[in-house]
Parts: structure tokens; C-alpha cells; sequence
């Protein structure tokens, strides 16, 4: 198969029908042809001589499936700067696609790559992403985050998310619809969500509103199996706290707190098979100076 995609690769064939590719990299039944790759390939890199790796669909632990090259930053570079990578590498063997390469640059330490038939395997339908061109600064959307609801078929892959409307989606593109790719990043809390604070015995001592985000949220592993998936993804908050007092008769009062506390954790993330969206089961790792070790609870 390599050597024939090579042959026309290389070659100076350019009797190529445009509209007849266009129809059928848009199919759900894409039908991958020689031809098809001739056109598509034209401004990609060389192709990669390993053989492609067939990952099978349950796997845990996700690694990544691209290569960071050094960034080389110096002591004058700004927290944006400092916060991109100058270069990445995906290739699409990797996943068992096409085994073509692609040089990713500008993409930040948090964010995760998608171009050309490359979607990075932590994007999984269920999740809410916020999601930006490579070469803009702006994200996508007025930079809401939107839950990714499909990922389809064929090396066009086609990205849908949630709509506001029943009957119209217009958030949605291809894969390869941006010469230098898209950075997703994950959203898993979002500014005006309450939680209750539990301490290390489980015992519910206060309650928590977050203010303001403080930093990227990062996802830090992924666990995927027969019975779905679970995120961690690292984040920095900026909560209102309350703190419960209790009397000796089992009531409680609130005891009112003007004081806002910077707190980091790990949100928890939980995507069964039989739902369509995931769920933020907790936020683990989180301390607090005056109880110490906590966990945060949704407080719905």
C-alpha cells in the first residue's frame, strides 16, 4: 500500500478530480484511494518507512502519541512564550493511519493537537473543549467551551459539537480543514460552580464558589476501558469560602467568610459507555489552610 501511495505521491500526475475527492472525503463510507492521497498529500511531509502500529480500542493509561521537540526558551521569554512549545511532531502511523508526519508549532503545554488525518487520542466525545486555530490567539466560538459530541469516520475526520439549537449545529469542521491544525484544551470547571468541602473523614465542613480560573486546566492521565472513561485534569480555582459550625444538637450554621483562597487539585472527570456527556465527579488534592487536606464535591 506504502509504495503505491508513494508512487503517486511523487509523481507528476495531476489529472485529479477535485469535486469527485471532495465528495467522498465528506462520506461517512469514505473508500481510501491512492488518488484521493495524491491531492491531499501534496504539502505534507515525507512519509515515514515504520510500519503502522494497529492500537487496539480498549487500552488504559493513555500515552502520547506525539513528540515534543526542545524548546530552547530564555530568561527574557513572556509566560505565553514560555508556556508553547516550538515544535511538535504527530504522526499519524501511530495510530494506525496513513504513516504521514506533521510539524506542529505554536501549540501550548496544555492543549492537544488535531490536523490533517492526526486527532490526538485523549480528544474523546463526551468532553468539553475549548478550541482555537494554531495560528490565532483567539479560540473558537467567542471561546466558549462547547462538548464534543462525534468523531467521524475517513482521514477527513469530521468534529461535532453541541449545539443551542434542536434542529441547526454549526459548530463542527474537518480535521484537515486548517493547514496548521487546531488546539483543543479540556475544560472541566468553570467560574460560578459550588461545590461542598469535605475533609479527610468524608465529614461536609463547608461550601466553596469558584470566582475565577487562574490558570490552563491540564489533563494529567486518562483511563479508558470496557466500562468508559475517567479524566484527571489539573486546575487552579479561586473560591469564595464558607465554613460550616456545628452545634452539639446536630444543626449547622454558616459561618459567613468574605476571604478568597487560591487552591489547586485534580478535577475528576467520569464518562460511563451508557451516557452522552461526562460528569465532574470531584476535585481531589486540594488543600486548605485551615482544614488541611479536602476534597470538593458538586454541589448540584
Amino acid at each position: 500500500m506504502e509504495s503505491i501511495i508513494q508512487k503517486y505521491f511523487f509523481s507528476d500526475n495531476e489529472n485529479v478530480d477535485e469535486e469527485n475527492i471532495l465528495e467522498r472525503r465528506i462520506s461517512p463510507y469514505v473508500t481510501l484511494r491512492p488518488g484521493d492521497l495524491a491531492s491531499l498529500l501534496k504539502s505534507a511531509l515525507p512519509f515515514s518507512h515504520k510500519p503502522a502500529r494497529n492500537h487496539g480500542s480498549s487500552y488504559r493509561k493513555i500515552d502520547t502519541i506525539f513528540e515534543k521537540c526542545p524548546l530552547g526558551l530564555s530568561t527574557g521569554d513572556s509566560d505565553d512564550e514560555k508556556n508553547e512549545n516550538n515544535e511538535i511532531i504527530c504522526r499519524g502511523a501511530d495510530q494506525g493511519h496513513v504513516p504521514v508526519e506533521y510539524r506542529v508549532k505554536g501549540l501550548k503545554r496544555h492543549e492537544m493537537p488535531v490536523i490533517g488525518f492526526f486527532v490526538d487520542r485523549r480528544i474523546c466525545p463526551g468532553f468539553q473543549y475549548q478550541v482555537r486555530k494554531i495560528d490565532s490567539k483567539s479560540s473558537l466560538w467567542g471561546g466558549k467551551a462547547r462538548t464534543l459530541q462525534s468523531i467521524g469516520m475517513g482521514y477527513g475526520r469530521r468534529l461535532t459539537f453541541n449545539s443551542d439549537l434542536l434542529n441547526s449545529n454549526e459548530f463542527y469542521f474537518w480535521s484537515d480543514s486548517e493547514p496548521n491544525g487546531f488546539a483543543f484544551s479540556i475544560q472541566a470547571v468553570e467560574v460560578g460552580q459550588k461545590f461542598i468541602i469535605q475533609d479527610s473523614m468524608d465529614s461536609e465542613i463547608g461550601e466553596v464558589t469558584i470566582k475565577k480560573l487562574c490558570g490552563p486546566q491540564e489533563e494529567v492521565s486518562m483511563d479508558a476501558g470496557e466500562n468508559g472513561v475517567i479524566k484527571r485534569v489539573h486546575v487552579t480555582i479561586m473560591c469564595g469560602v464558607t465554613y460550616y459550625q456545628r452545634h452539639n444538637h446536630g444543626l449547622k450554621d454558616l459561618v459567613s467568610s468574605k476571604n478568597e483562597e487560591v487552591m489547586t487539585g485534580e478535577a475528576v472527570l467520569s464518562k460511563p459507555r451508557s451516557v452522552r456527556e461526562a460528569k465532574l465527579a470531584s476535585i481531589d488534592r486540594i488543600y486548605l489552610s485551615r482544614v488541611g487536606h479536602c476534597k470538593l464535591i458538586p454541589d448540584f
